[in-house]
């Protein structure tokens, strides 16, 4: 474990002298760089705060995952992407919080796969006309970032309170999309163009999903792990379905199938061994999966039948964009094109949404051919793997589910690659792994 301390004593640091000259620089920017002043003043409102109680500046970074900030501002700020100064912002906000906490190297396989993704890209890579090495390296950063989330070692009442604060992003979504809706700022309703409704609250439909994917999971973990804290995490369990269903995002829904099915198989196993109070989770269970399809099965209908494709099925592009991809990288299938050469693949033949394929797999298999891929999946594995030996037995099964419907949700979406599913992912990881041992 690597611990820091700070080493200065109180009164060491001549105070007055540094608010001198701070609100001296902030004066002077005032006049001259408005905004920039405002930024930096906020920011360090937010350090002083992640210094005396950095637990609190952790809720904070998870609470922003709850708003699609690139969807809401586009362009940049200072000349960066705001994504790109979004992910640095929480990085900065939490540096506080591992010089506290310490960090554990025990779930770093994945950063050291990405390492060697990068050696892959300038070693062996065939490059696209368009790919440069600025575009690798801030892949590398942008895909790495959300791991070092694996590594900051929570105390345990701190990464039980984050749990969760993970299963309540989804509302925090509803809340904050209906503050915009009502300053005219964002829709909180997505009207597509055959015609279906889709809640997307502070986010786009498929990001809200994600969040509600991460919402509907994990309680049915925490179920198991804290039967007493049940009554919260159904509640939280029932409301994320219902703005699962409300996104009208087929790819999550169908991942949680075998979760939801082996949920019903372990409460009338219960049940039937004369455990009656199971009955009540287990008629509300049916109960709310009728209500929520009966409300949404006009917009799944519209969504999935209202274009005829060769599939039978509206994948929304998803079977052109995949062959487009794939056949890109047919010229270099060991190495792939370079980590991020995917983000410049598309030349207009596609859909301008398809910056990445909606499919992991592809993606990685794009960008680091079969060897980066099946490094990457394989470093995935090794962390899903030591989490799972942390946990108690009757909690296993549901883990094994959960991890399932991330493997399968990640055929359709770009579960690795979009803040709001990857960030409160290996966030929830590593409070488990913590939680658990």
């Amino acid at each position: 474990m690597t611990n820091f301390g700070w080493s200065f004593k109180a009164g060491a640091v001549p105070y007055g002298v540094l608010y001198l000259i701070s609100a001296l620089l902030l004066g002077t920017a005032v006049i001259y760089q408005p905004l920039l002043a405002a930024a930096v003043v906020l920011l360090i409102i937010l350090l002083g705060i992640s210094i005396a109680r950095p637990e609190w500046i952790s809720y904070f970074v998870l609470l922003t995952t709850a708003i699609s900030i690139n969807f809401l501002y586009e362009g940049s700020l200072f000349g960066i992407e705001i994504l790109s100064l979004y992910k640095l912002a929480i990085l900065a906000l939490l540096v506080p919080c591992i010089l506290v906490n310490g960090l554990r190297f025990k779930l770093s396989q994945p950063l050291w796969a990405l390492l060697v993704l990068v050696f892959i890209t300038f070693g062996f890579s065939i490059w696209l006309p368009q790919m440069t090495s600025s575009i690798a390296v801030k892949a590398f950063i942008g895909l790495s970032l959300p791991f070092v989330f694996l590594l900051i070692n929570w105390k345990k009442e701190v990464a039980e309170q984050q749990i969760r604060i993970i299963c309540l992003l989804p509302l925090v979504s509803l809340l904050a999309g209906a503050l915009l809706q009502a300053v005219h700022l964002h829709s909180f309703f997505d009207v597509e163009f055959t015609g279906a409704v889709r809640v997307q609250g502070a986010n786009i439909p498929s990001h809200l999903a994600m969040l509600a994917f991460l919402g509907v999971a994990i309680p049915f973990i925490e179920i198991k792990r804290y039967p007493q804290r049940a009554k919260f995490f159904y509640t939280l369990l029932g409301l994320n379905f219902f703005i699962l269903i409300g996104t009208g995002t087929r790819g999550p829904i169908l991942a949680l199938g075998l979760m939801v099915l082996y949920y019903f198989y372990d409460i009338l196993k219960q049940y039937l061994k004369g455990k009656t109070l199971y009955l009540i989770p287990l008629l509300c269970s049916f109960l709310l999966i009728f209500a929520a399809v009966y409300m949404q099965l006009d917009n799944l209908k519209k969504r999935s039948f209202e274009r005829t494709t060769e599939t039978g099925v509206d994948l929304s592009g998803r079977t052109e964009a995949w062959t487009y991809f794939l056949n890109k990288a047919e010229d270099s299938p060991w190495a792939g094109r370079g980590l991020g050469a995917v983000t410049v693949a598309n030349d207009g033949s596609l859909y301008k949404g398809f910056v990445v394929p909606h499919n992991e797999y592809i993606r990685f298999y794009f960008d680091g051919g079969y060897i980066g891929a099946s490094l990457l999946m394989l470093s995935l594995l090794a962390v899903f793997l030591l989490v799972y030996r942390a946990l108690a037995p009757p909690v296993k099964p549901y883990y094994v589910f959960f991890i399932a419907a991330f493997l399968i949700y990640s055929f359709s979406d770009n579960t690795l690659s979009t803040v709001q599913f990857i960030i409160p992912f290996c966030w929830y990881l590593n409070c488990l792994y913590r939680s658990s041992r």
